[in-house]
Order: C-alpha cells, then sequence, then structure tokens
C-alpha cells in the first residue's frame, strides 16, 4: 500500500503497520528524487502484497515540515548535505500521525521512534542503480529475507553525540553478511510505535 501525504492532518492513528517506510528527498528536481517518485507506484504495490509495511510519499505541493529529527538539512542531528543522506529510503516504526503530534507539540517524547536510512547518494551512481536497489530491498521486505546487499555504515544512539533518535544508515555491502532482516524487525520493535 502506498500514501501521497499532501498534509498530515487526518491520518488515522488506528492504521497500523510493522514498519512504514519513507520517500525522503528535498523537493527539488534532480535524477534520483525523479526516479523515486516513478517508482512510488511499484513500491507501494510491492508494499501491499505483504502488508507489514505501508510506502509514504509527499505530494509534489505538499508543504514541508520539521522536527529536531528529520529535516531537508539536517536528519538525526548530521547534516544531510555534508554527508550526502538524501534522497533516501527511511525504514522506520514512526506513524506518520506522530510527525503531525510533534511538530504541533502534542507529543513530548517519542522514545520508542527507531529508523534506517538508504541514502540513494551514497549507493546509486544513475538511475538505473536506483532502480536496481529498489527492486532489491521491496523484494527483500517482502520476502522477509535479509538486505544482503547493504551493512551499517553508522549506527547512532540516542543522547550520543547529536543523534536524537535510534537509527542505522545503510551503505552497500563489499564484505559477506548483510543487514539482517531479523534484526530489523527486532530493532523496530516487531509492531509499529503508536
Amino acid at each position: 500500500m502506498g500514501l501521497h501525504i499532501h498534509s498530515l492532518d487526518g491520518l488515522n492513528e488506528n492504521y497500523e503497520r510493522d514498519y512504514y517506510i519513507y520517500l525522503l528527498d528535498y523537493g527539488w528536481e534532480e535524477p534520483i528524487s525523479e526516479i523515486l517518485r516513478k517508482n512510488f507506484d511499484r513500491m507501494a504495490r510491492m508494499s501491499s502484497e505483504h502488508k507489514k509495511s505501508v510506502v509514504i510519499a509527499r505530494t509534489p505541493d505538499a508543504i514541508h515540515f520539521n522536527d529536531e529529527v528529520l529535516s531537508w538539512h539536517n536528519i538525526n542531528g548530521e547534516d544531510a548535505e555534508k554527508n550526502e543522506l538524501l534522497p533516501a529510503l527511511m525504514v522506520t516504526n514512526r506513524h506518520p500521525a506522530h510527525f503531525r503530534k510533534k511538530h504541533n507539540g502534542e507529543l513530548e517524547d517519542d522514545d520508542n521512534f527507531k529508523m534506517i536510512l538508504i541514502p540513494f547518494r551514497k549507493i546509486s551512481n544513475n538511475t538505473t542503480e536506483v532502480v536496481n536497489v529498489i527492486n532489491k530491498v521491496f523484494s527483500d521486505l517482502k520476502e522477509n529475507k535479509d538486505l544482503d546487499d547493504f551493512q551499517i555504515a553508522k549506527e547512532m544512539n540516542k543522547g550520543f553525540g547529536k543523534a536524537v533518535v535510534d537509527s542505522f544508515i545503510l551503505e552497500p555491502n563489499f564484505y559477506g553478511v548483510g543487514f539482517s532482516f531479523k534484526k530489523m524487525r527486532e530493532y523496530l520493535g516487531g509492531k509499529a510505535s503508536r
């Protein structure tokens, strides 16, 4: 299933998935962002086939929102531009309604918020490689398989350095054992946070 989001208002909090996959970009016209948007329907279809996740992307005319964890210039204390973090796929246990609640001051702390970031600028040299990564990630998630093509490049723990939440940044795996699907499920808590 996929959701194009124009506004975070009105999203039903009772709609739960084990994890949520967000397409993150700058909102600018550039090749990787464009290919992600063009492949949204495909990702949504692949996600809906196993009913454990949902893919979420903003509409072209959506307003930008940000909080202390996520913005176009900073992701969990990391400089998004300097570290080439966007565009990216973010796999998380954070329900879309939590962004609205946090932004509106209705949610004080989100201790359970965890995220896994797959930054495309670090792993793809062209749009063909982006499509290959999309196919591999969604195929592996659908089949509950390890993400063999990825390893943890950086682990950030809440409260250490500038990290606001626990997170992993993945990079291409050239050394053998990949990122375990079981570890991902355990990390995200098995069920989405409310």
